[in-house]
């Protein structure tokens, strides 16, 4: 296990981006201020027409600590940031939304010392806060109740993707294939998912930890249920099955529990076509991933919801 030295191992920000030029640039300048003595922002755009393309050219070209990947088309979050991952020099990588922003200078060095104090974290989630309302706390990936929760440091079962900081060697570890420590074609819904269970299969720790709180503009839309989102969550259900599901270990509470969780959801705001279509999706996708041969084992699900209902009983 390779030892994190807060004060000098590298990190690696990684923000991938797609007509939000605006929200970019916020969260740009919130890292480049950062006084933690060496980083590098990895950014890659996905097909951008407002603008973005230019202003990350005009970056690249000022700020050495930069770099730029255009791509020709919408590869969704988890491809896209794979790319950078196979870019980055850090020893730490944290991955953060484009339309999310750093509050002080010192975040990144705060981030690193939490990887110091808990030698076995391969992911440490942090305290997001509505971009807009600061006081209004969004803990959706945990069990544990936000107003309880907030200020307290626990081990988690996940995290949320919009900012999290993962230790590399833990990700070459818990990787899916070659290169792909998010999975591919989750696109962007449900990514944190399947590389939580895998970090807990081969040995390494989730935290939540509140030593810093991450601005997100996307929280205060983030339960908002799109037609597109829930056609990817619905696919995402057959994708995890099989995975990293081995039958029928967890298959109640994460197929067939969610499952009827997601249909009813659909039913409630009018994107049942949406639900049904991703479910008929996760199909063929489902017989796709097994293919990798990665499924966990059955104590590595009983210790996952272990950990979830630990999170239920955090209190401040």
């Amino acid at each position: 296990m390779h030892p994190i030295n807060p004060g000098s191992d590298m990190i690696s920000v990684i923000i991938i981006t797609r007509n939000r030029v605006a929200y970019l640039k916020e969260c740009v300048d919130s890292i480049l201020m950062q006084d933690h003595p060496d980083f590098e922002i990895l950014i890659g755009d996905n097909g951008s027409t407002d603008g973005t393309i230019e202003y990350l050219q005009e970056l690249s070209r000022n700020e050495p600590q930069v770099s730029a990947t255009f791509n020709a088309e919408n590869l969704g979050s988890c491809l896209g940031r794979n790319l950078l991952l196979q870019q980055a020099k850090g020893e730490l990588w944290f991955i953060i939304d484009d339309d999310a922003t750093l509050q002080f200078k010192d975040d990144l060095r705060k981030a690193a010392l939490e990887f110091d104090k808990h030698p076995k974290a391969g992911a440490i989630g942090f305290t997001v806060v509505n971009a807009n309302d600061p006081k209004t706390l969004n803990l959706w990936m945990y069990q544990a109740k936000p107003e309880l929760a907030r200020n307290k440091e626990f081990r988690s079962a996940q995290f949320a993707s919009c900012a999290v900081c993962f230790r590399r060697e833990a990700m070459q570890d818990a990787k899916f294939a070659t290169g792909e420590y998010f999975v591919n074609s989750f696109f962007y819904s449900w990514d944190e998912f399947p590389i939580a269970w895998r970090l807990l299969e081969t040995g390494w720790e989730c935290w939540y930890s509140p030593s810093i709180a991450v601005r997100h503009y996307g929280s205060a839309t983030i339960d908002t249920p799109t037609a597109h989102r829930v056609n990817l969550d619905a696919k995402s259900v057959g994708q995890f099955a099989g995975l990293i599901l081995p039958f029928p270990y967890g298959w109640w509470k994460y197929v067939i529990h969610l499952s009827l969780w997601m249909l009813k959801r659909a039913w409630r705001t009018n994107t049942i076509s949406a639900c049904l279509s991703g479910f008929l999706q996760g199909v063929p996708a489902f017989f796709s991933e097994r293919r990798k041969h990665i499924k966990v084992r059955p104590t590595t699900v009983k210790a996952f919801i272990a950990l979830v209902e630990a999170e239920r009983s955090v209190k401040s």
